[in-house]
């Protein structure tokens, strides 16, 4: 019990800081302390908790530095706070389970409060609230030294030891594992990685990319978009397009944002044409207009100079410079598909085997011909496969707009969208009544409670006039991640069990909801056969499009690495041969044309997370989903995977439905659907 106690000193002492770090020197060679530390352990302990102390004792000196103490130090801490299995260990488990829910909890509610008027824009940005968004409350659980009683006692498993071992393991030694994962690892502080301060021209360079379409010409000097509309970079143009195929005569429209992408993807837009301008533009023939006494004037412009990838540059380097702070051989990308808990092998497998599919041609047949003309690249965005493309989309801006004129009415019909979808009354209720709806002038967002009696954030972008069916499909996504995040902390038996596998699950949770939109509006009164069907080909569609992007952005990052020193100018080059290389070969003979980098426009791509690939692979794992769903409660079941918790992919799809993650079951809705078509 004494040892007990001096572990729960030292988190109640866990100091806060922000500053005046502890500066440490590097790492000591502890390899003899830790054989003979080993052995006084087992001594006294006995053999029953070899294991226990062997990756316990390890994993401390993998992680202890010059400045924590010397060898004589080292051994005496790991003696005085090593705690056996048994009950010492389970109050342990529990105290450190409710201390995090407090640190993680109030530390999330600073950051949204912080981050507020950044984030809603409720009012004038100032420069000091863009220096208090960046700021956050930080802790030095080395400084207190509670990593190191964490890491002694909850012991580190790689991911292919959960994977084989965790089969086996309760649902408690899964949360146990999860805090061991907490510190994993601790950089050398005597090794320095290059810092480099983004350029002030690059500050916030994604946020405020909007075209003021209001300001374009068509080939025909025609404005074509009403007075206020902007669209952001990409997911502004990119909905429109899809928004458009429902409206009257949307082909010149569509060419018309068909061309800004491809000026942007290769730095010909117009700088003066970004964001609020009084200019105008044809983008056809990528020429300028100033209006003067009613008359508009042709003038001269200078284009973008390629901030777009001076940005993608910086990101880049930036992520790769960490590398040095990890074991040898760790990269961004290796570190990124770790996080997933997915080989990139496996990652790259899935991918393929949607976007190379037969189904593809097929599915394109059948879109030429509705569409009544050869495809064109932007029809990869055609949304007609989806539910809602069978209803007038001017009307559901009407219907939602008049539903929805603020964030307080979208927020307060949440719980009857979730009874219209098939939630009961009481779990409608609790889920929909744990939302905050905020406005975004950017894309959507959630962000899910940390602490139990907090709610997640929902974000999504309202117009002056309320909210349309693009920000309403949007809050759909978004209503799906608020979910499973309410669902984890609240219903969750353990604090760090609390999750799903990934991101890729996390956008399957969001995907789920929003391919139940129109039920969730009461325009349908249940999800049928038919809607199932459509947006199953919709997914498919969908994954053809987001896959083939993905293994775009993958190929960047490994052509960066095996270019390091390449400059931005050699960096767009590639990034837009790669984005031919890989439509020629998956689209080109689908579209009847060659070398289009339209792939290459997403945000996130040029934001350098490598994130793309959890969309794809979230559609993926949704149609896995869509079929054990078949003959069951689909809410129930939501409800209930939403609690297994953060296992493994393949475990936690296992639990689930009996089988590992596999793009068959896409595959074989796709084929279904198609049969339907035909006959």
């Amino acid at each position: 019990m004494t040892k007990l106690f001096s572990v729960l000193a030292m988190i109640l002492v866990l100091s806060a800081s922000c500053t005046n770090k502890e500066t440490v020197t590097g790492k000591l060679d502890l390899d003899e302390a830790v054989q003979t530390l080993k052995k006084e352990l087992l001594n006294e302990y006995g053999q029953a908790e070899e294991d226990r102390i062997s990756r316990g004792v390890e994993h401390v000196a993998d992680i202890w530095l010059a400045d924590d103490g010397d060898d004589r130090d080292f051994k005496d801490f790991c003696i005085k706070n090593y705690i056996p299995a048994g009950p010492d260990l389970d109050k342990l488990f529990g105290i450190i389970e409710d201390q995090y829910e407090v640190i993680r909890g109030y530390t999330r509610e600073i950051s949204i409060k912080l981050d507020a008027p950044v984030t809603l824009r409720t009012r004038p940005v100032t420069e000091i609230d863009r220096l208090f968004s960046r700021t956050s409350p930080q802790f030095d659980y080395y400084k207190s030294k509670l990593a190191f009683a964490i890491a002694l006692n909850f012991p580190y498993y790689t991911q292919e030891e959960k994977e084989e071992m965790g089969k086996e393991w309760s649902r408690k030694k899964w949360a146990m594992v999860r805090i061991g994962d907490m510190f994993d690892h601790r950089s050398d502080p005597s090794v320095k990685r290059d810092e480099e301060p983004l350029p002030d021209e690059l500050v916030n360079y994604t946020k405020p990319y909007m075209i003021s379409m209001d300001h374009i010409f068509s080939p025909d000097m025609e404005i074509l978009f009403p007075d206020g509309t902007r669209l952001n970079c990409h997911h502004g143009l990119r909905d429109e397009v899809k928004g458009l195929y429902t409206r009257e005569n949307p082909l010149v429209r569509q060419r018309m944002i068909s061309n800004i992408i491809m000026h942007i993807i290769y730095q010909t837009i117009p700088e003066c044409m970004i964001g609020e301008t009084d200019m105008y533009w044809e983008p056809e023939s990528n020429k300028v207009y100033k209006k003067e006494d009613e008359q508009f004037v042709e003038v001269d412009f200078t284009p973008e100079p390629d901030r777009r990838y001076q940005y993608l540059h910086f990101r880049m380097k930036s992520k790769m410079a960490d590398d040095i702070l990890y074991p040898e051989g760790s990269t961004y990308i290796t570190r990124t598909f770790d996080n997933r808990q997915l080989s990139e092998e496996k990652v790259v497998q899935l991918l393929e085997s949607i976007v190379g599919a037969p189904e593809k041609a097929q599915l394109a047949d059948i879109l030429r011909e509705r569409l009544g003309r050869e495809l064109e690249p932007f029809d990869m965005w055609h949304p007609g496969f989806q539910s809602q493309s069978e209803y007038n989309m001017d009307e559901l801006d009407r219907l939602i707009r008049e539903k929805y004129p603020n964030p307080i009415s979208f927020q307060e019909d949440l719980p009857n969208i979730l009874r219209r979808i098939g939630f009961d009354d009481e779990m409608a209720d609790f889920l929909g009544n744990h939302v905050i709806v905020d406005p975004v002038q950017s894309a959507g967002h959630a962000n899910g409670p940390q602490m139990k009696g907090a709610k997640a954030h929902l974000r999504t972008r309202f117009e002056p006039y309320g909210l349309n069916y693009k920000g309403y499909r949007i809050g759909m996504h978004e209503t799906g991640h608020t979910i499973e995040q309410n669902v984890s902390m609240y219903m969750t038996d353990y604090y760090f069990l609390k999750g799903i596998p990934s991101s890729p699950f996390t956008e399957c949770m969001a995907d789920l909801i929003a391919y139940r939109n129109i039920v969730g509006l009461g325009v349908s009164p249940e999800y049928s056969d038919e809607e199932k069907e459509l947006n199953a080909l919709a997914a498919f569609w969908f994954v053809c499009e987001i896959g083939s992007i993905s293994l775009h952005e993958i190929k960047v990052w490994h052509w960066f690495y095996d270019h390091p020193d390449a400059t931005a100018d050699e960096l767009k080059k590639a990034t837009i041969d790669i984005a031919n290389e890989i439509w020629n070969k998956y689209f080109a003979d689908i579209y009847g044309i060659s070398d289009v980098p339209i792939l290459s426009i997403y945000g996130h791509f040029i934001g350098g997370s490598l994130y793309l690939n959890s969309y794809a692979l979230g559609n993926i794992v949704l149609m896995q989903l869509e079929e054990y769903f078949e003959g069951r409660d689909f809410a129930e079941e939501m409800v209930r995977m939403c609690t297994i918790g953060k296992l493994t992919p393949d475990l936690w799809m296992n639990e689930v439905t009996g089988a590992p993650v596999s793009s068959e079951p896409m595959l074989r809705a796709v084929r279904k659907a198609l049969k339907s078509f035909v006959e």
